[in-house]
């Protein structure tokens, strides 16, 4: 069993997912409901050292007293009856938020965040096909995308076999040109073939892509940092009193600005501007590779965004 004090970076937002349930079911005066995800949420409360144990229900509580006075229109017609805390694979759909209070016919979902902001953790390799998984084509993707990724794969799962799985990265010579680079060419060619100005369903596939990277559902974002906590409003449904926001209709670009090391930037109209920064998910080595993917960019009358501090 891990020290006090010695978390995990799972545990501190697990822990934050605690605290904002928490708070939820104090400040409205309902139930938390009982459930495997909640129990794991408190499990990692109780792991996290004291000053998390300090920081987080202080953030919680700001953050949600914040979002129940925007929302306070909502509580005029309906009543509140839960606060269930999500299960992870519901991210997987595209439903990013960690908590959600449950109203009769509506529901209010929090997704929470600890010292990042991040959008997806998304991985890809031999048979992860992004296209058709994150919803953008039926078709999935190209023969040329294939042509380019597995061989390169093929070769990472040959040298996990030849080790025994004991491969390292900080083993393997020239990584960034013989991976890193190819894979993130191959991805900018996808992205650029269905969303560019003259593709066929531009808009309607890069409507897709920013449902993939955002969420499905409208959301509060809460971010708890070191000195603050920071919230932001996503509305692209137009469910939340916060400003509605409009989704892109193109990709302008993608690029290396931006970008720090290994990363292509996916530049939107309409203010949107989002890093797919490639990385080993792992210190060994393993046939695939993941992506974080984080926002340069968003367009500001249309992102609600506040700060709290502590």
């Amino acid at each position: 069993m891990e020290k006090k004090g010695k978390s995990s970076q799972v545990d501190n937002g697990k822990a934050f997912e605690f605290s904002v349930a928490q708070a939820l079911a104090k400040e409205l005066e309902i139930p938390i409901i009982e459930s495997p995800e909640f129990q794991k949420t408190k499990a990692s409360f109780d792991r996290v050292g004291a000053k998390l144990q300090e920081r987080f229900p202080n953030a919680a509580s700001l953050a949600v007293r914040h979002i129940l006075e925007k929302e306070s229109k909502l509580f005029a017609t309906q009543n509140p009856v839960g606060v269930w805390v999500a299960n992870d694979a519901n991210g997987q759909k595209g439903d990013v938020r960690d908590v959600v209070v449950k109203f009769e016919n509506f529901e209010l979902g929090i997704s929470c965040k600890t010292n990042h902001d991040d959008f997806k953790h998304s991985r890809l390799s031999a048979s992860a096909n992004f296209v058709k998984k994150w919803g953008l084509d039926t078709a999935g993707c190209s023969e040329e995308y294939w042509n380019v990724v597995s061989p390169l794969f093929a070769e990472l799962k040959q040298i996990r076999k030849n080790s025994g799985a004991k491969a390292l990265w900080s083993e393997q010579e020239d990584v960034p040109d013989r991976f890193y680079w190819k894979v993130l060419d191959a991805f900018e060619a996808e992205i650029l073939r269905l969303t560019a100005p003259d593709a066929p369903r531009a808009s309607e596939v890069t409507k897709s892509l920013i449902t993939y990277i955002i969420g499905s559902h409208d959301f509060y974002k809460v971010i708890s940092r070191r000195d603050h906590v920071e919230i932001q409003g996503f509305n692209l449904n137009g469910t939340l009193v916060v400003p509605k926001t409009r989704y892109p209709e193109h990709v302008i670009g993608v690029d290396r600005l931006n970008g720090g090391q290994y990363s292509k930037t996916v530049r939107f109209n309409r203010g949107f501007t989002f890093n797919f920064r490639i990385h080993s998910a792992s210190s060994r080595v393993e046939p695939s590779l993941k992506f974080a993917v984080k926002a340069i960019s968003l367009p500001p009358a249309e992102i609600y965004t506040n700060h709290i501090g502590y």
